[in-house]
């Protein structure tokens, strides 16, 4: 039997009962439908652990860990950063999505569950029919 490990922000949740160890997030309640800080808690945690199991097989150095980590204290900053000059931009996009009945999120690589998560994000707010799906498949249609 394989270890299960859950990454939830919720003590006592379903998926914390049902494996054999757990990562509580507390990243607190969420105001809205969407469960933004959950999922951004839960790619930081699974990053987290990627770069210690990285530290502990070798194949990265205590330096290269520290710089990883450093890297991510800075996150929210330059965040707060991005998104300020973007706010117009946001509000002309937003003008046209909002008349939309259907969303397509595309996703290459490791931006594939983003953009999943993404479509969900559009699906629980607004009722648009969202889907995401791998920028793989695009070369194919």
């Amino acid at each position: 039997k394989a270890l299960t490990i859950g990454i939830v922000n919720v003590v006592g949740s379903s998926i914390a009962r049902h494996t054999d160890a757990g990562v509580y997030l507390h990243a607190g309640p969420e105001i809205g439908v969407a469960s933004t800080k959950a999922f951004t808690g839960q790619v930081i945690a699974v990053l987290l652990v990627a770069l210690q199991l990285a530290f502990q097989r070798k194949m990265i150095s205590q330096e290269q860990l520290d710089s990883y980590c450093d890297a991510l204290e800075e996150v929210p900053d330059r965040i707060e950063k991005w998104l300020a000059p973007l706010d117009k931009q946001i509000r002309v996009i937003a003008k046209y999505v909002r008349l939309a009945s259907n969303a397509l999120f595309c996703g290459c690589g490791v931006m594939f569950p983003v953009a999943l998560e993404g479509a969900l994000k559009l699906k629980e707010i607004s009722y648009i029919h969202a889907e995401g799906f791998s920028a793989a498949e695009v070369k194919h249609a």
